[in-house]
Order: C-alpha cells, then structure tokens, then sequence
C-alpha cells in the first residue's frame, strides 16, 4: 500500500493583511516551493465591508483545488478566527491550518470580528511575544510559538517557511492516519 504526500507546494496559501500594511508574507514568492500566496486586504470598518471579506475569502477557499492553509498577520488574525468561528463546516473544511503572526486583541479591527470564543475549527499556530498574542492563542486553541513581534522589514522569513514546513508534515501525518483508518475499515482489495 502507498500514501502520497503532501508537499507545501500542494498547499494554497491565503495571507490575510490588514489594509494598507506591507505583508510579511510576501518574500514567499522567493521560495517557488510554496507558490503564490494570495493576499487578501481587510478592511474592517464598517459591517459591508466585514461582509465583503468574508465573501473574499469563502471565495478563494472554495476556489482552491488543494488544501489551503492561512496566513494572517496583525488585526487580520482577530478577522481569520471571525471568519473561521463563524463559518459553516463546509466553509472551513477545506482550510488545513491557520499561521497566524502577532495577532492584535485591542484595536478597533478585533472589536468589529466579535465571534464567539469558540477553539478554530482547524489546527492553527500563533507566532508572538506579547502577552495579547498568547491570551488569544489559547483562546482560539492555537499552539503558540514565542517570537518577536514582526513586521514586512523584520520578518524572518526562514523561521516563517520552517513553521509552514512543520506544519504541512503535521497535516500530511494527520491525513495519512486517516487514509490508514479508512484503507483498513474497508479492508485491503
């Protein structure tokens, strides 16, 4: 019996960046292993333009022909575990995990993405230092990875695609276990 494998190029990155800041996410293009992220603005002001996100981005989950996986930096990850917690399950199914890097509880943003505190319904990983960033990891049900705070100058990309890479290899053995369960609830043919 053979499983494949699934390889972070297999995965669809979406990148959730607050409107008008400079993705942290967007040195990705220079490691072709994970293709193009597609990057989505948020805008949060008003609730038309909370209800034009969500659309955006149950668009281009459903629109994804692989296994898409999150990226959301600053007040988007407050918008990420909107969306997430609030979203039917067929919505969500197809979304792998969620990286989401220095997450902000206190603005304006997070206060329009009230959701319930409900975990994700996905695995998902919080990148941050501050004291905010882990209340929220654990309320969402993230692990929590201690890092610095980042922005589009600093980021350390090499740190970022390594927790991308550990993450995948975590989705791929989560998935292969069950391709084993099912495989052996239907018996070998």
């Amino acid at each position: 019996m053979s499983v494949a494998v699934l390889e972070s190029h297999r995965l669809s990155l979406i990148a959730l960046v607050p409107d008008k800041a400079v993705s942290i996410f967007e040195r990705f293009r220079e490691f072709p292993r994970f293709g193009d992220a597609q990057h989505i603005a948020v805008r949060s002001r008003t609730a038309a333009e909370r209800t034009a996100l969500a659309a955006r981005i149950d668009a281009a989950v459903s629109a994804s022909d692989r296994a898409v996986m999150l990226l959301a930096q600053g007040s988007a990850c407050a918008a990420a575990a909107w969306w997430a917690r609030l979203s039917p399950k067929a919505y969500t199914a197809n979304v792998a995990g969620a990286l989401l890097v220095a997450p902000e509880g206190t603005s304006l943003d997070h206060r329009n993405f009230a959701a319930p505190k409900i975990g994700l319904p996905f695995p998902s990983i919080v990148v941050g230092a501050d004291d905010e960033a882990q209340r929220l990891g654990v309320e969402w049900g993230s692990r929590l990875i201690d890092g610095p705070l980042l922005n589009a100058a600093t980021a350390p990309t090499n740190r970022l695609r390594a927790i991308i890479e550990r993450f995948t290899s975590a989705v791929v053995e989560r998935d292969v276990v069950a391709a084993y369960r099912i495989i052996q609830a239907i018996g070998d043919a």
